[in-house]
């Protein structure tokens, strides 16, 4: 399993958003540091096709993804950084709702909805509207959604944005485990969301990609004896 991207361009108007991207992913988690406007989103909507691409290619396992089509589509799982919900639904009613637009067959629809609640620690609030939801459990309710699926890739755009500090430790707990298996792709410029648990680290800026290593390499490799600080010393230096 494994996704490449070469070459990523990307502009809006006269603004260069992302500026030839381009990185192997392999199984585990990846953090995509950067500060706002680094072009972290841009690639997020990139790889889900929901922005068009100007140049540059995304392969998965050596095919195109706008080749892939609907085939690649069903193997990704996206938590975008904000979502619309509907209000009134309970936490089970969106889930089912979003396997539906998934095309997921009702009966194994069921079956995942009550595993995933169960993971996201949300099956005593299954019955409960959304629209009285914290920013914690609203945002677990998406990661759900996310994994409807079974995806064997993951794209988390600032999951913890707006989160208190026990809610985003929750949070990060569910995705560690369920990266196991999975190539998953977390954007955040919140380095304490990912010290933990990310493989890889990639950082950001302008468009363009500065520095990728792994977590021990990040931090080491310049000196520096938190992510945090090897996050701002790689920023400011490269």
């Amino acid at each position: 399993m494994q996704m490449v991207i070469n070459n990523l361009s990307k502009s809006y108007g006269e603004k260069l958003a992302l500026d030839g991207f381009t990185y192997s992913f392999r199984p585990g988690v990846t953090a995509i540091l950067g500060p706002n406007g680094a072009g972290k989103t841009t690639l997020m909507n990139l790889i889900t096709d929901c922005t068009k691409r100007q140049s540059g290619e995304i392969l998965y396992d050596g095919t195109d993804i706008l080749k892939l089509g609907r085939e690649f589509r069903k193997r990704l799982g996206f938590m975008p950084q904000s979502q619309g919900m509907y209000e009134q639904m309970t936490a089970q009613d969106f889930l089912a709702y979003m396997a539906e637009i998934k095309g997921i067959r009702k009966k194994t629809a069921a079956r995942q909805i009550r595993e995933l609640l169960s993971v996201v620690n949300l099956e005593n609030a299954a019955h409960q509207k959304v629209g009285g939801f914290s920013g914690g459990m609203r945002q677990r309710v998406l990661l759900a959604q996310a994994m409807l699926g079974t995806p064997e890739v993951l794209l988390l755009d600032e999951p913890t944005a707006g989160l208190d500090p026990e809610e985003r430790i929750r949070l990060r707990g569910y995705i560690e485990k369920l990266a196991v298996d999975k190539i998953v792709l977390i954007t955040t410029h919140i380095t304490s969301d990912v010290e933990t648990i990310a493989d890889e680290i990639l950082l950001m800026n302008h468009g363009k990609l500065l520095f990728a290593a792994d977590r021990a390499e990040f931090i080491s490799g310049c000196g520096a004896g938190s992510l945090e600080d090897a996050y701002i010393k790689r920023l400011h230096t490269l």
